[in-house]
């Protein structure tokens, strides 16, 4: 893992302890949001059952320990599993299998020597230093950015409640040739439980992200919106006009009212999100609902910390229930009519959360655009990008850029709204 130093005694336990601060790394959002102490455990059973007590005492210890030596929450390791873990505590312990390459790992922890934790440093992680950003009639919130200063920025739009911690390769892949920016909402990160329970107004939604745009101006800007984040990132274009220099939607969740596709995840869910938003005792019952484990099933062992975070916490989920019901509420038909800006547009056949055609939807009402449908891949693939994926992201907004500074751009050529755009290869001009 870059930017790891192993401890001095070296071999398993030295790799193992690296491995476990990647996790709290990692999993830091959500165990610093989590009500209590999380448990964590050995997911294989013969591994819990061969833990006596002296070792189970000596890996929670190297937990505590590894936590305090880098200023982390650490969650509490126990063995065998727990009657009844949480999907936030299964996910936890999922992971930590993962990084720490399985069976056997938790012997070596409880053998390392006493003083390795505090040698271990990890920057897996590592998100460039807050930037707080303010804005009239908006709460001050954390932006994150990667890269020299220009004339044109690439701004992420996450999906409602991801801590941005998740967009660390992101910002790290796409920082070549532009500043990449990404930001957390306030009523969900920093310290959001100072603030009122948020309204679930849409407009502050674009208003964060408008405030992004201006403090990293003042120049274009390239706007891309995954998933969730869609709604955010088409209505703000459409209110940039000819300053959004692209627009990129990822796998986007976007509602079109009645008529257009909508998979029965997305109904149900925001069913879900509405009750929990409006009644903080309905929230209760839909959060006990969202801890069960079996919740888990689908999601990568890798992504459930980062979209589990919201639900650690009672109140911190009936605010993202409140804020998630409102962008999933939202009908972008008027913003994907208005919006001007070299639009690319991918989805996968085979998403099963956020339909093919909703991307075929926002296609053809965007004259001029570029839809990417790949043959395969879940919702979720989404948000850990491969490197052809980077690389389409990185020439689109290469070429976004250079027709941004092209005084000789002819504006595309509009198109009915009601008839289908033709499905054109990625790269080539509207």
């Amino acid at each position: 893992m870059a930017g790891t130093e192993h401890p001095a005694d070296g071999g398993a336990g030295g790799t193992a302890l690296a491995a476990l601060l990647t996790v709290l790394d990692l999993a830091q959002p959500l165990l610093t949001a989590a009500d209590g102490t999380l448990r964590v455990f050995p997911t294989d059973e013969a591994e819990a059952a061969a833990l006596d007590a002296r070792a189970v005492a000596r890996c929670d210890e190297v937990l505590a320990r590894l936590g305090a030596a880098h200023g982390l929450t650490a969650p509490r390791f126990t063995a065998p599993a727990p009657d009844t873990p949480s999907s936030l505590e299964v996910a936890l312990s999922n992971l930590c299998d993962l990084e720490l390459g399985g069976p056997g790992a938790w012997r070596a922890l409880a053998d390392a020597s006493a003083g390795a934790p505090g040698s271990v440093r990890s920057g897996a992680a590592a998100l460039p230093g807050a930037h707080r950003v303010t804005a009239p009639g908006l709460p001050a919130f954390d932006s994150y950015a990667v890269g020299d200063p220009g004339d044109e920025a690439i701004v992420l739009v996450p999906p409602c409640g991801v801590p941005a911690t998740l967009f660390a390769p992101w910002l790290d892949r796409l920082s070549a040739r532009h500043r990449v920016v990404t930001y957390e909402n306030p009523y969900l990160f920093g310290d959001w439980a100072s603030l009122p329970t948020p309204s679930g107004d849409f407009a502050e939604e674009i208003a964060q992200t408008l405030a992004v745009v201006e403090e990293y101006g003042p120049g274009p800007v390239h706007l891309i919106g995954v998933c969730g984040g869609a709604p955010v990132a088409l209505a703000a274009a459409a209110r940039l006009g000819d300053r959004a220099g692209s627009l990129t939607m990822l796998h986007p969740d976007l509602n079109f009212g009645p008529g257009a596709t909508r998979t029965p995840f997305q109904t149900q869910f925001q069913g879900l999100l509405a009750g929990a938003g409006r009644n903080p005792a309905r929230a209760r019952e839909v959060l006990t609902m969202f801890l069960d484990p079996n919740m888990l099933f689908g999601v990568p062992v890798r992504l459930a910390p980062f979209v589990l975070y919201p639900y650690g916490n009672l109140e911190l989920f009936h605010r993202y229930a409140r804020l998630n019901d409102a962008l999933m509420a939202y009908d972008a038909n008027d913003a994907a009519h208005r919006t001007a800006a070299r639009t690319l547009i991918v989805t996968s056949r085979t998403d099963r959360m956020t339909p093919p055609d909703t991307a075929r939807h926002l296609h053809a009402l965007v004259p001029g655009s570029t839809l990417e449908e790949r043959p395969t891949g879940s919702h979720h693939d989404i948000l850990f990008p491969d490197d052809e994926m980077f690389a389409l992201l990185q020439s689109f907004v290469d070429e976004a850029t250079t027709r941004t500074g092209a005084a000789t751009t002819a504006p595309a050529p509009s198109a009915p709204a009601s008839a289908p755009a033709p499905a054109l290869t990625v790269g080539s001009p509207p």
